[in-house]
């Protein structure tokens, strides 16, 4: 993952990214490339806020994940 050329992190099996992107209802804020080929699942802007809902597990991951890239980017 990196923004403006710099190298944020590396994303290992389960991670998930874009989640910015969609609650904020704005444009994405890091690019995402691979070295190798991966599977990845899209899910819509609807259809994640209904899995928010739904799934309190979900919800938590989430913000702690928003949470952790709140406190990098205003650290650095």
């Amino acid at each position: 993952m990196r923004r403006r050329g710099r190298k944020l992190r590396t994303l290992r099996p389960g991670d998930f990214f874009g989640e910015i992107s969609l609650i904020a209802k704005s444009p994405r804020t890091a690019t995402v490339t691979t070295g190798t080929p991966v599977r990845v699942l899209v899910i819509s802007e609807g259809n994640f806020r209904e899995l928010l809902k739904r799934s309190p597990d979900v919800q938590l991951k989430v913000l702690e994940a928003l949470a952790e890239r709140l406190a990098t980017t205003t650290l650095h």
